[in-house]
């Protein structure tokens, strides 16, 4: 069982609206010629929906305005 202490805090951005979540996993879907990750997010709400990687915004860490991170 996780605990909010080991979740990632994240930031999703989707269909023109921010919402905050916790990371719980990735998730991949298969078939014959296609392949997909997602993100498992729990919203602050309670509901788990998984979204495309590009929605989504880690927050727990701070940005390094060092240019060799790029």
């Amino acid at each position: 069982m996780s605990t909010w202490n080991n979740l990632r805090p994240v930031l999703v951005q989707y269909k023109g609206k921010k919402s905050k979540g916790y990371f719980h996993r990735f998730v991949y879907s298969h078939s014959r010629d296609f392949s997909e990750t997602k993100a498992l997010i729990e919203l602050e709400d309670g509901k788990l929906r998984t979204y495309d990687l590009y929605f989504i915004q880690f927050t727990d860490r701070k940005n390094d305005s060092n240019p060799s991170n790029e």
